[in-house]
């Protein structure tokens, strides 16, 4: 084997060993880019980021505390106590199914005008709930009693979690901090405007 055709093999392994390495690098990157993408695609998609879980109570009483003797032969006879505990679920985020999303472009900001973020659902979770109930001799708790307990329940905490300006901000902090993830590769500022 002579030089010349030595140095031309040398350059062809070369070349070879180039082709490979980069492909097998272009390839990786590429991967990694497109799971990256799908998961932002799917966090986008949702906007319902927020999930709260917690419990709710309510106590209904018709006993008397003050300690005196009648109040004492009142509970004994007529007490009627109901207290029900009941975990409930709540979702924020921004409601897009009948909303059109404006997106304005600079040079270096992306401004996007999203639905106002809100409670999406509400959800108690009647099969973990727990009750306490103490009736006096001639007094018990009935299922109205406990229907009555259960909508006034479900009324307060629905109100209560759909006015929660902490949950709220925190969903808008959530559904800023994706897109401000998608238009990172861009190098845009996002600016989330909600209505």
């Amino acid at each position: 084997m002579n030089k010349s055709t030595l140095i031309i093999l040398l350059l062809l392994l070369l070349c070879g060993a180039m082709y490979f390495l980069g492909k097998k690098n272009g390839s990786t990157e590429i991967k990694a880019t497109i799971v990256n993408n799908q998961q932002l695609v799917k966090q986008i998609a949702e906007l319902s980021v927020v999930e709260v879980t917690g419990t709710t109570s309510v106590n209904y009483s018709n006993a008397g505390n003050d300690g005196g003797y009648w109040n004492s032969i009142k509970n004994y006879l007529a007490e009627n106590t109901l207290q029900i505990t009941i975990p409930y679920q709540a979702k924020y985020g921004v409601d897009v199914s009948k909303a059109n999303i404006t997106i304005n472009t600079n040079d270096t900001a992306v401004v996007l005008l999203l639905p106002a973020v809100k409670m999406l659902s509400f959800q108690l979770q009647l099969d973990k709930l727990e009750t306490m109930n103490q009736t006096g001799i001639f007094n018990r708790t009935t299922v109205a009693d406990m229907k009555k307990a259960q909508q006034q329940l479900y009324i307060a905490a629905n109100n209560e979690l759909g006015q929660n300006k902490a949950f709220i901000q925190k969903a808008a902090n959530y559904i800023t901090a994706i897109f401000t993830e998608y238009y990172k590769p861009l190098g845009y500022k996002v600016i989330c405007n909600f209505k």
